[in-house]
């Protein structure tokens, strides 16, 4: 009982954030951006790609944002079901497997961290489909061990990254320049390091699909 209680009230502070328009600077390589200007997502769909053992607020918090601004949300694992979080009870339904998903049919990506990342780097479609997607130009929004999936699809050579610590070799070795930041981006490629980075992390997501909106008419499907 004392268990659902405190998994509910955590639920209950993750969507409290996310409908606050998680008002908090994001960082960036540059100048500090304002914040992305209001109006929804609608008619957008956006693929969260996790696995057993992901971490409950790196998927919630994204979920949550995005389905708030009207957002179609696809959770995509290696095979269609539920998997559990591997810091909480916490379980999401996964609506498709990602060796049957389109990475076309998606505005953006997101990469939760966890000990699911480090898994999923070697399960061949996964990293098939952050390749496929990652070369489409459309935001990518990767956390904590979630860069590993990048690293394992060959995306990050030349590219300014950052990460928890314990993978900074990981993404070196795979051609980026790391950052001990709260969040990095370059061009539609945004990431950053643990949970407390993750309303910068959100801000700089919505940012990247208003501008993907501004730029070319909304193409999921």
């Amino acid at each position: 009982m004392l268990r659902n209680v405190v998994l509910l009230l955590a639920v209950a502070v993750i969507l409290t954030l996310a409908l606050a328009g998680l008002g908090q600077s994001a960082e960036t390589n540059e100048a500090e951006p304002e914040a992305p200007p209001s109006g929804n997502l609608s008619g957008y769909r956006v693929a969260v790609l996790v696995g057993e053992g992901f971490h409950d607020a790196e998927a919630m918090m994204p979920i949550a944002m995005l389905a708030n601004r009207g957002a179609e949300v696809v959770v995509l694992a290696p095979e269609a079901g539920m998997v559990k979080a591997y810091n909480s009870d916490l379980r999401l339904h996964v609506h498709k497997a990602v060796s049957a998903a389109q990475p076309a049919a998606f505005e953006a990506l997101v990469l939760p961290g966890g000990t699911a990342p480090r898994e999923l780097s070697e399960d061949a479609d996964a990293v098939a489909f952050v390749k496929a997607f990652a070369a489409l130009g459309r935001p990518v929004a990767a956390t904590c061990h979630g860069p590993l999936l990048l690293a394992a699809a060959d995306t990050l050579q030349g590219r300014e990254v950052t990460g928890v610590g314990g993978i900074a070799d990981d993404l070196r070795q795979a051609g980026a320049t790391y950052h001990d930041r709260e969040m990095v981006r370059d061009g539609h490629l945004i990431t950053s390091r643990v949970p407390r980075d993750i309303p910068a992390w959100l801000i700089a997501l919505e940012e990247a699909l208003h501008e993907l909106a501004m730029h070319a008419p909304c193409c999921g499907g």
